[in-house]
């Protein structure tokens, strides 16, 4: 099949959409928490932060499987484990196999997370590289929106039925087995027998973006997975309202990813500060907000600003990195984040106890600050900095 063909665009991308889909169930966690009163709190929120340890651990396993089976044999199968374990809690309340089914959705996820993105640099250069790179992350955030809107939805059901919106993973499964071929990436003006012994290099950027990451993605998971407390507890919303409002921080992440490209050029290095920035405002407005409306619109902005400020980070990464060391850089910053999601509420858990205030105005008011000191470190840090070349692009054999 053609790949410039919008068929092999949208089968390519289509297991993009399962990526984020681990978060959209967050919203569940007072829900259960009722049904499960023997367990902890920290308990239940590591239903929903489980599954980046998944990620992470079959992240590292993914390179070698894909050298075992190849590309296409590795997401296909990642994606039918994510599906099977995602829907297992719909038919249990024991905590032990609702854990283990989360562990292995992130596990399935991550046997294919680096392959959504190293996929379309496999397949294209250039812009056309560049643009799908957005549209990537505009597809991750489609799905989210529509995930998280089913939840709502499927939460006057009981939060069982919620967890049948992963069944809709059918779907990539289908696409990109039928209409997705195996590659091998080679080099622009190199040998494939240079590539493959030149040895990955890890680099100062790698593990100062790997850090940030770590640290943005703890107060992102914090942040949404108290967005239900908040509204609860402030009084002025429901589970299932956060649920609706999340979704708009998803769609907001998709229109980000649409036109990232564009602002990407105006704002060149400083777009990871100012996206920060922006994002940290957001949620210490979330945190003093009052009513839905002022909630939406905190939420809303602080989903463009992420979306703007994550792939930056990806092409920043990959702009200081040579071809050789692309995927370490990739499976650094996705590790980062991983560890970021799942070490998440203990975190929290441990600034609250620290202060004696387990409130979610608590949390959403240090995650806020924890963002804000990372927003002046960047723009310090890139108004330090001059812009270097992107290095030479990979295509396919």
């Amino acid at each position: 099949m053609d790949k410039h063909g919008w068929l092999f665009k949208a089968s390519l991308l289509s297991i993009a959409t399962l990526t984020n889909a681990a978060a959209a169930v967050q919203v569940t966690v007072p829900m259960i928490m009722k049904d499960l009163p023997n367990q902890s709190q920290a308990s239940i929120e590591l239903l929903m932060s489980v599954t980046s340890f998944g990620i992470l651990l079959f992240i590292l396993l993914s390179n070698f499987l894909t050298r075992l089976i190849g590309n296409k044999k590795t997401v296909v199968l990642g994606v039918a484990i994510a599906v099977i374990a995602g829907v297992i809690p719909m038919f249990t309340e024991n905590y032990a196999v609702l854990l283990a089914s989360r562990f292995m959705f992130g596990a399935g996820v991550g046997l294919f997370n680096s392959l959504a993105i190293s996929l379309i640099s496999i397949y294209y250069e250039g812009k056309e590289r560049d643009r799908l790179i957005g549209f990537e992350n505009a597809a991750a955030a489609a799905a989210t929106t529509i995930f998280t809107w089913l939840v709502g939805y499927l939460m006057s059901f009981g939060w069982h039925m919620t967890f049948g919106v992963y069944a809709l993973g059918v779907i990539p499964l289908i696409m990109f087995g039928l209409f997705v071929s195996d590659k091998t990436p080679t080099v622009t003006g190199a040998s494939t027998s240079t590539v493959s012994t030149q040895k990955p290099k890890l680099n100062a950027t790698m593990i100062g973006y790997g850090i940030f990451m770590f640290i943005l993605f703890v107060t992102y998971f914090g942040m949404t997975v108290k967005i239900a407390p908040l509204f609860e507890q402030a009084g002025y919303g429901t589970a299932a309202e956060a649920s609706l409002i999340s979704g708009i921080s998803a769609a907001t992440g998709f229109v980000a990813g649409v036109i990232f490209g564009s602002i990407k050029q105006i704002l060149g290095r400083y777009m990871i500060g100012l996206g920060t920035l922006a994002g940290a405002v957001m949620v210490l407005v979330l945190s003093m907000s009052q009513n839905l409306i002022l909630s939406g619109v905190a939420i809303a902005v602080y989903g463009l600003a992420f979306g703007m400020a994550v792939p930056a980070i990806y092409s920043a990464v990959a702009a200081k990195t040579d071809e050789a060391s692309q995927n370490l850089g990739s499976t650094i910053l996705l590790v980062a984040v991983n560890m970021g999601v799942f070490l998440s509420p203990y975190v929290f858990q441990l600034i609250a106890s620290a202060f004696g205030d387990t409130s979610a105005v608590f949390s959403m008011r240090v995650d806020g600050l924890l963002v804000l000191a990372l927003a002046v470190i960047t723009l310090v840090t890139a108004s330090l900095q001059k812009p270097e070349r992107a290095p030479k692009p990979v295509h396919a054999k």
